[in-house]
C-alpha cells in the first residue's frame, strides 16, 4: 500500500477536528443557528425503513454530491443498543478507528469512500440516532433527525432541484403543508 492509498481511506476525527474540517470548507457545523446558513433548505419525512434509507442516501451521493468528500458526524446515539453499536464499531475497526464514537464522531470520507459513508449515514438513521452528512460541494449538509425526519441545506438551486425529484421518486413528503412559504436560510 503506498501513501495515497492511505489518504483514500476514511478517517475518524474529534469534534474540534470536526471544527477545523468545517471551518476550512465554510460549512456551518449547525445550519439551524447563525445567519449564514445555505440559500435553500427542504424538511421531508425520512424514508422507513433500512433498504429505503440505504437507497436513498446512494441516490443522495451519486445525484446531489456526486464524487466529492464528505463528513459524517454522529451527535445522538444516546439510547443505542449493543447490537448498533458493533455495526458502527466494526465500521470503523476496518480502517484502523479504535477510538469510542463519542472521542472521535466524525468520519472524514474522501469520494472513494462513499460507501462507507452510505453505510454509516443509514444505519444512523435506522437505529433513530442523529446525524449529519456534509459536503463541499455546494455547502450542502443532509441531517438525520433521528431517523425521522432529514433536513437538507444547500447554496445550489440545481441541487435543491434535483432533492425534490429524489423526495418525489421515493415518495417522501415535504414536512410543511402546501401553500405555506418555507424561508431558505438567507431570507428576510
Amino acid at each position: 500500500m503506498d501513501g495515497l492509498d492511505v489518504l483514500q481511506k476514511m478517517k475518524c476525527i474529534t469534534e474540534s477536528q470536526i471544527d477545523d474540517w468545517l471551518h476550512q470548507r465554510s460549512i456551518r457545523k449547525d445550519p439551524y443557528h447563525g445567519d449564514a446558513s445555505p440559500a435553500f433548505y427542504l424538511q421531508f419525512y425520512a424514508p422507513t425503513n433500512h433498504r429505503r434509507i440505504d437507497a436513498f442516501v446512494r441516490h443522495y451521493y451519486d445525484r446531489v454530491v456526486p464524487e466529492a468528500d464528505s463528513l459524517i458526524r454522529m451527535t445522538d446515539w444516546g439510547l443505542y443498543q449493543q447490537s448498533e453499536m458493533i455495526a458502527i464499531v466494526g465500521i470503523r475497526s476496518s480502517r484502523a478507528e479504535d477510538r469510542m464514537l463519542i472521542d472521535a464522531p466524525g468520519h472524514i470520507l474522501p469520494a472513494g469512500e462513499k460507501e462507507i459513508g452510505i453505510s454509516l449515514f443509514s444505519l444512523s438513521a435506522s437505529f433513530a440516532w442523529s446525524s449529519y452528512l456534509y459536503s463541499p460541494l455546494d455547502h450542502s449538509t443532509l441531517f438525520n433527525w433521528e431517523g425521522e425526519i432529514f433536513d437538507f441545506w444547500t447554496d445550489s438551486e440545481q441541487a435543491v432541484s434535483e432533492m425534490k425529484l429524489m423526495l418525489n421518486q421515493f415518495d417522501l413528503i415535504e414536512t410543511y403543508k402546501e401553500g405555506e412559504h418555507v424561508v431558505g436560510g438567507n431570507d428576510g
